[in-house]
């Protein structure tokens, strides 16, 4: 479900900014508050993998090793589809 705009985590300048790092000329609010919502999507995604990854070993804190594993298994399913 998509958050309102004050339950967003993600600022939607930063958004706005990376969208234009990648050529985007021209930038809509909306369209910068979409990605945005897309990105928590995936990074809530990555983040539960990463717990789950971390709880399997026995640990209690998730490290930068746990988000790069669970974002080669994202990938990796994305693209295997």
């Amino acid at each position: 479900m998509p958050r309102s705009r004050k339950d967003r985590i993600l600022p939607v300048a930063p958004v706005d900014r990376l969208i234009r790092k990648a050529g985007g000329e021209r930038v809509s609010d909306k369209g910068a508050e979409r990605l945005a919502q897309i990105l928590e999507e995936i990074g809530e995604l990555l983040a539960k993998s990463a717990t789950e990854l971390t709880e399997n070993a026995g640990r209690k804190t998730i490290t930068d090793r746990d988000i790069d594993l669970a974002y080669k298994q994202w990938k990796r399913a994305m693209y295997s589809s």
